[in-house]
């Protein structure tokens, strides 16, 4: 009968926009805060890709870094050909796209999903970093 009583008071409640919860520490949260707020990297970061979506920053130490492996691609490839531009070679998978929207000839692209496991439309991180570089112990991005 309690349980009745309680879904009833918490339909009644959520109709009225109240939704009854325990309330989190202040101090617990501020602590959340302050770990989530944006720090400097200690180096300097520079933009790839276009302006928007599909854009990044990222640190500018990016010598040696031999490739990026760049899933689901979308229609966007512009910080995918700036990493290619700056001599990494480029693995990008997308089930959904017949191919990258732009062109590199350091560009290789494979039509899959990346996800838990290796099946027909997807295959793990591992899978597709071993299959594209065996045996590299090289930087890589991602």
């Amino acid at each position: 009968m309690k349980q009745i009583f309680k879904r009833i008071a918490m339909y009644v409640l959520g109709l009225a926009g109240a939704y009854p919860t325990v309330l989190t520490d202040k101090r617990e949260l501020t602590e959340l805060i302050r770990k989530l707020h944006p720090m400097s990297p200690g180096i300097e970061l520079i933009r790839l890709g276009p302006t928007g979506d599909g854009g990044y920053l990222v640190p500018n130490d990016l010598v040696g870094i031999e490739a990026c492996f760049s899933p689901g691609v979308g229609n966007i490839s512009k910080f995918e050909k700036n990493c290619a531009d700056f001599g990494m070679r480029v693995f990008l998978a997308d089930k959904s796209v017949d191919r990258p929207a732009g062109f590199h000839k350091k560009f290789n692209f494979i039509k899959k999903n990346i996800g838990a496991i290796t099946s027909h439309d997807f295959m793990t991180i591992d899978d597709w970093v071993d299959s594209s570089l065996p045996g590299s112990k090289s930087d890589l991005l991602l």
